[in-house]
């Protein structure tokens, strides 16, 4: 895994998780990509907190979907703005797809949120 990116360990029994740990991945024992991926998040009573920035942050009511086809998903505009980190190939093909699907409050959230996390972003112009 590239330096910065974190460290795979394994989770021993009955180690409890404790921050600084955000994210678990489930592999399979023939295969180097996760199967599926746990991300625990900090909250308040009502607002889901951007661990990079505690600035940011969003109504609970807000952070996630359950479509009538079944699996719940993350709020899009949250998972773009953990992709504008990184800028691999992958998270800019994600947002060219994305944009054009955000409501006009998910793209101001998000223009907003990289605004305080990631101020010159190169996003920021297509959000406008």
């Amino acid at each position: 895994m590239p330096p910065n990116r974190g460290t795979i360990i394994e989770w021993q029994l009955g180690e409890l998780l404790e921050l600084p740990v955000h994210q678990i991945n489930a592999y399979r024992a023939t295969e180097s990509e996760p199967a599926f991926q746990v991300y625990l998040a900090e909250t308040s009573d009502t607002e889901w907190i951007f661990r990079r920035n505690p600035v940011v942050r969003m109504p609970i009511s807000r952070v996630g979907f359950y479509p009538l086809w079944g699996l719940p998903y993350l709020a899009p505009e949250i998972v773009l703005l953990f992709k504008a980190k990184h800028l691999e190939p992958r998270d800019r093909i994600d947002f060219d797809n994305t944009l054009p699907l955000l409501s006009i409050d998910a793209r101001r959230w998000l223009r907003d949120a990289i605004e305080k996390t990631h101020p010159g972003h190169e996003w920021l112009n297509a959000l406008k």
